[in-house]
């Protein structure tokens, strides 16, 4: 009987070739089909936030407060600020004559306004009151005074009359501050205006330890002008309260009767 004779195969090598490439499809598969349903969860993701979410949280999220912040520095306004989940943005600098240099004069949005968390509150910041330029109105009469004070923008706090070597009676001798300069818009002018009588130089009295209603009656009999006088307080626990600590011009020296004297003034504890 004949036996029956088996065919080996063509190519023995190459079919593990076949099975791993199948293996490699398969697993490309899976990975195009992970990749794929990941990238649909992310698309369904965002258009759920773009059109659920942030309109429901817009409508209905939480709100907050705005605090006040004028009348703060910037630094105390962002802690303010921070503490109620929001921030401070600083826009301008702006003259204002009621808002002292550094302080926030106005903001947006303003106190009580309700707003998201996060927002940015809009300061504008005070520069002070506008320089203006302050005339010289010594050698002119009272009267012209006053009205080139006045065209300038500024006003005169009070005039005084004092004696005056070089002035006739009427005419200015003198301005606080000294004009020729850039001075704040609310600053108020004193003008000293002669009265028409020589200036005079005294001793200056001692009045060191003396107290000051005792040195106002001094000063007053060497007939010195108390517009002048100039007061510190300062602590001084070893002496009475309102006693003369130290003067100036000293005592002994020739002095003005016109002149400003300074006195430091011992206060109470």
């Amino acid at each position: 009987m004949a036996q029956k004779r088996v065919q080996s195969p063509k190519n023995p090598g190459k079919q593990p070739v076949t099975i791993a490439a199948r293996i490699l499809a398969l697993l490309l598969k899976q990975v195009i089909l992970a990749g794929s349903a990941f990238l649909l969860a992310a698309v369904t993701f965002a258009v759920t936030m773009n059109w659920v979410v942030m309109p429901y949280y817009q409508k209905t999220g939480i709100e907050i407060r705005t605090p006040l912040l004028t009348d703060k520095t910037v630094e105390d306004a962002k802690i303010i600020a921070r503490q109620s989940h929001l921030s401070v943005v600083q826009d301008t600098l702006t003259y204002n004559s009621s808002v002292p240099e550094n302080i926030i004069a106005f903001q947006y949005p303003q106190k009580g306004t309700l707003v998201k968390p996060h927002r940015a509150i809009h300061v504008t910041v005070s520069k002070g009151p506008k320089p203006k330029r302050l005339p010289s109105v010594i050698g002119m009469s009272q009267q012209d005074a006053i009205l080139q004070i006045n065209s300038a923008g500024l006003e005169i706090e009070a005039t005084y009359l004092i004696r005056s070597n070089r002035y006739i009676r009427g005419i200015v001798a003198g301005q606080d501050p000294q004009g020729g300069k850039d001075i704040p818009e609310n600053t108020r002018v004193v003008l000293y205006i002669s009265n028409g009588l020589p200036e005079t130089n005294v001793t200056m009295p001692n009045l060191i330890e003396l107290s000051l209603s005792a040195a106002k009656d001094t000063l007053r009999a060497y007939n010195f002008n108390l517009t002048f006088l100039d007061i510190h307080y300062e602590n001084a626990p070893d002496m009475l309260p309102e006693t003369i600590i130290d003067q100036n011009p000293d005592p002994g020296s020739l002095t003005n009767t016109n002149s400003i004297i300074t006195l430091d003034v011992s206060k109470a504890e």
